[in-house]
């Protein structure tokens, strides 16, 4: 150990000038990894906060006819740390008629094909913001998509009949006109295999407080089985998901399947979270390869330089080496200074 501190130390005050650019050359190939690697998770990181932000509804759990909700509920609290669950009910209506007269269209009638008319709470908007955009009039009550009041020609204050099926038809004035920027995944079909085509959201739809869509919709659940269905929108606390994506598309997906198999037969879940974190950790893989190929080149022409420059004194070190073997210098000992 003495001699290893004294070759040390005459290495370092004789020899200091041939030995910086090694040093140098080793100090740069270690820092170059290391800022690549923080610089792949730190994105990475990035990539997975920005996918989880972007999801306006983490799940949708849709329940089968005749399932207790409560229940279903209660078994979501057991499964998942969950920060906001909501209602939505979803009923099927034959159309939608508006009969306008007067100066407008000189007593004429509009009526559009098959729709949809929403149940939500008073809180839903609130909890959801991502899912509504007030456009004219009222952001609450009985409110019209933009596309649908474009297809009847109506606006607020207008009167519209809903043609429920199995049902005579209700009518209800518009109190308000707005925009559903989420609605491909709003009307996505819940449960459907991996793959599927995607279902195109329905161009007419009227979105009314749950109270009113219980009241013209819950007789149409027995009349017509299967035409009127009831979700819950869920966003989870995504404070314990790993920063990486391909470990929260994981532990999402697991979540999502112990809480299937808790309720088996009674909700299916429409797992939008899982869905957004799959496509985001290709990209993330992606750019994981794609930093690797630039990186790694200069961290391999790091070590190249650093073993040239180290080569430089080749020969002054095989000098070295046989006047310690003259003086008694084992193999080890020799091998141990070297390393130094």
């Amino acid at each position: 150990m003495r001699a290893m501190t004294t070759w040390l130390s005459g290495l370092v005050r004789r020899r200091y000038v041939q030995m910086l650019p090694a040093v140098l050359g080793v100090s740069l190939t270690i820092a170059l990894l290391a800022i690549l690697g923080i610089f792949i998770n730190a994105s990475a990181t990035t990539m997975t906060r920005r996918a989880l932000g972007d999801v306006p509804v983490d799940w949708q759990i849709e329940i089968v006819p005749g399932a207790n909700i409560d229940s279903v509920a209660q078994q979501l609290n057991q499964s998942a740390r969950v920060r906001i669950v909501d209602t939505v009910g979803y009923a099927d209506v034959s159309g939608f008629t508006a009969r306008l007269g007067g100066n407008t269209l000189g007593g004429t009638t509009q009526t559009t094909g098959e729709g949809k008319v929403l149940g939500v709470t008073p809180t839903y908007w609130k909890n959801f913001p991502a899912q509504l955009r007030p456009m004219l009039g009222a952001a609450d009550g009985i409110l019209v998509a933009q596309q649908t009041a474009a297809n009847l020609n109506v606006t607020v204050g207008d009167t519209v009949s809903i043609a429920r099926i199995g049902l005579r038809a209700v009518t209800a004035r518009i109190d308000g006109v707005v925009d559903l920027p989420q609605a491909d995944a709003l009307f996505q079909a819940v449960g459907v295999p991996p793959g599927a085509a995607p279902q195109a959201p329905p161009d007419n739809v009227l979105v009314v407080p749950m109270a009113i869509w219980h009241k013209w919709f819950d007789q149409q659940a027995v009349v017509r089985r299967g035409t009127v269905n009831t979700q819950l929108h869920v966003r989870l606390d995504h404070t314990p998901l790993p920063p990486d994506p391909r470990d929260s598309y994981v532990s999402v997906h697991q979540l999502a399947n112990n809480f299937e198999a808790r309720v088996a037969g009674s909700a299916i879940v429409g797992d939008n979270l899982a869905a957004r974190l799959d496509a985001v950790r290709e990209d993330a893989l992606y750019a994981r390869v794609l930093f690797l190929f630039l990186g790694v080149p200069g961290a391999i022409l790091a070590i190249i330089l650093t073993f040239a420059v180290s080569a430089t004194g080749a020969d002054r070190r095989r000098r070295e080496h046989a006047l310690l073997r003259v003086r008694g210098a084992t193999t080890s000992m020799i091998l141990r200074l070297e390393s130094l």
